[in-house]
This record gives structure tokens, C-alpha cells and sequence, in this order.
């Protein structure tokens, strides 16, 4: 057991070169550092009049319920769904990382925000009790959970996908929920664009420890599933 846990443990360090993992890190940890005295960056608060400059009824039907989507009570049973059909279909060990990539990114996500304690952009109690926010801003849990969810999507999907355009496709339209669903969150007002950014890169991160973990577990001889 021991040597299998050592043999997993160089594949996972030798699946493909650190350079993007590191990067990653290094954008996040400046992020979270500009995060921790609480007042928005530099680009914010224009960037965030901007975007909520666009509301109008329709956009504020579509992105609210795009919003809807990224909250723990309806992506939980979602990824759950998701998980076992993935496991139903023969993709267990895919199964598997994206319970495990979820679940502990949702907790990263919350242990970061009780660290940092950034405030969130000023909305009013009322605004902030019906949209459901009740958490610190950075990161955005919405733009990080969407990310490696709907990322790890399109990373199976490019991987199984048999032809090109179904892979482009599938994979243009989980890159487009990723980045709706960050912009919904500056959209309706409760997180600074710079939550969003670090949720992103955060995420990205995420999914690539996680994706290097799948690359890394090898089925047992005699084991065909994918």
C-alpha cells in the first residue's frame, strides 16, 4: 500500500511541468494579499459601475438565474447528478476527482474568505438578505466552484469527445457558463470584479491540481474503464 501511494505520488508530480500550476499561485497569493485590507483595487469601482450599468429587465432575469445556479443548495445536487452519471457511464475514476475537486474547492473557497474577511462592495442588508449573501467577498465561491465545475466538464469533454467540432462546442459552451456566472455576480452587485478575477484563478488552479491527480491514477490491470 505504501509503495502504491509513493508510485501514485511521482506520477502526480511528473504528469506534465509545474510552470502553469506555480503561475497560478502567484497570481492568487498577490490577489489574496491585495484582497486583505478590504478596500476594492485600483480597476474596481469602475469596472463594477460599468458592468452594472447594463441592467435591464432581461439581463436581470437571465444573469439572476445564472447566479441561481452557483449556490451550495442547487450545486451541490447538481455535481452529485453529474458525479454519478459520469459513474453510471463507466467514468469512474473521472467520477471520483470531480466529487473530491468540488467538495474540496467549496471548502478552500470558504476557508479563504473567513482568512481574508473582505467585505463585500456596500449593496444594503435588505438587497444582501435577498440574494442570499451572507459570507465574506474574496473569493468570489460562485466564479471558483462554476470554474472548476463547468472546467473539469470541458476538460472530459475535450478529452472524449469523438469529433472536433463536439469538442469545441461542448467546450465553448462550459467556458461561457464560467464566465457568465462570474459577471453575474458583479452584474447584481454583491462581489468586487477583483472576487471574481481571484475566484477564476483560484478555480483555475483547482482544476489543474485536480486534472494532474486524474492524469496520475492509472487504472488496475485488467481495468478498462476510462
Amino acid at each position: 500500500m505504501a509503495e502504491a501511494v509513493r508510485e501514485y505520488l511521482r506520477r502526480f508530480a511528473r504528469a506534465r511541468r509545474w510552470g502553469p500550476e506555480i503561475a497560478l499561485f502567484l497570481v492568487a497569493l498577490v490577489l489574496s494579499a491585495a484582497a486583505l485590507p478590504g478596500e476594492p483595487l485600483p480597476l474596481d469601482e469602475g469596472l463594477r459601475a460599468q458592468i452594472m450599468s447594463w441592467q435591464r429587465p432581461l439581463l436581470d432575469a437571465v444573469l439572476g438565474a445564472i447566479s441561481e445556479i452557483g449556490w451550495f443548495r442547487i450545486a451541490a445536487p447538481t455535481t452529485t447528478a453529474v458525479v454519478i452519471l459520469l459513474a453510471v457511464l463507466g467514468l469512474r475514476r473521472q467520477a471520483l476527482i470531480l466529487g473530491a475537486a468540488a467538495l474540496s474547492g467549496y471548502g478552500l473557497s470558504q476557508a479563504l474568505k473567513a482568512l481574508i474577511e473582505r467585505p463585500r462592495p456596500a449593496l444594503g442588508a435588505e438587497q444582501f438578505a435577498a440574494l442570499g449573501v451572507d459570507t465574506f467577498a474574496f473569493p468570489s465561491g460562485h466564479a471558483q466552484s462554476s470554474t472548476i465545475f463547468y472546467g473539469f466538464l470541458g476538460y472530459l469533454i475535450w478529452q472524449h469527445a469523438q469529433r472536433p467540432w463536439l469538442r469545441r462546442l461542448g467546450l465553448g459552451v462550459m467556458l461561457t457558463m464560467i464566465v457568465l456566472v462570474g459577471l453575474s455576480r458583479v452584474y447584481l452587485g454583491v462581489h468586487w470584479p477583483s472576487d471574481v478575477a481571484g475566484g477564476f484563478i483560484i478555480g483555475v488552479l483547482w482544476l489543474h491540481l485536480w486534472t494532474r491527480a486524474l492524469r496520475a491514477w492509472r487504472p488496475a490491470p485488467g481495468n478498462h474503464s476510462s
